[in-house]
């Protein structure tokens, strides 16, 4: 790899070491890993990506006539900020793991389809399980103050000598979030709240 190379978009201005400096043609220079180059994984600083996401957006004013509705934009940023590295947000959330849907990454449709009108614009898209992602049965709108009584349901539980989140307890017991949120907020001890049946809890709910 030498000075004038191109791959895609990117014109190699200095090589050293694993990296080389590369000029976009959007105008920005940024260091890339000269196996990313070689193997045709980056072809540009990440305009192209912020490029093909906006047609991806742009074509949905087509079929769903919402393009400027609030729900439409909150779909573009939650996108963004999960899948485009470029993206301020990117590292509180693709950053650390978080996806999105794959259909709804393509599709306005799939996702408002799934989560409905935006009832207020104090509401805003809230994962319902936090460790998991933005996923069908996970999302619901919610106002701040809901999202933060979410977060504080989804604490650790111990039982025994294994510690782990709620939505995990759930998983392994086979008893929903929900029933083990509202044994909480009845006062429950963490032990109670994981080992007593359903069944019993109908008659010794207290």
């Amino acid at each position: 790899m030498k000075e004038g190379d191109q791959f895609g978009r990117l014109t190699v201005v200095r090589v050293g070491g694993s990296y080389a400096s590369c000029h976009c043609e959007c105008g920005t220079e940024k260091e890339i890993n000269k196996g990313s180059l070689r193997s045709g994984r980056t072809a540009s600083c990440g305009c192209l990506n912020s490029e093909l996401a906006s047609e991806r957006m742009a074509a949905q004013k087509t079929t769903h006539g919402m393009s400027r509705s609030s729900e439409y934009q909150v779909w573009g940023a939650l996108v963004q900020r999960c899948t485009n590295p470029n993206n301020p947000n990117y590292p509180k959330y693709g950053g650390r793991g978080i996806t999105v849907n794959p259909l709804w990454v393509e599709s306005f449709e799939a996702f408002f389809q799934e989560i409905g009108a935006r009832p207020s614009m104090q509401h805003s898209v809230d994962r319902i399980d936090n460790g998991q992602g933005y996923e069908p049965g996970n999302v619901r709108w919610a106002t701040r103050s809901e999202q933060q009584r979410n977060t504080r349901r989804n604490r650790l539980l111990t039982l025994g000598d294994k510690t782990q989140c709620m939505s995990a307890w759930a998983e392994e017991l086979g008893i929903s979030r929900k029933t083990l949120h509202m044994r909480l907020s009845r006062g429950w001890s963490a032990e109670r709240t994981l080992t007593q049946p359903l069944e019993a809890q109908k008659h010794n709910a207290s």
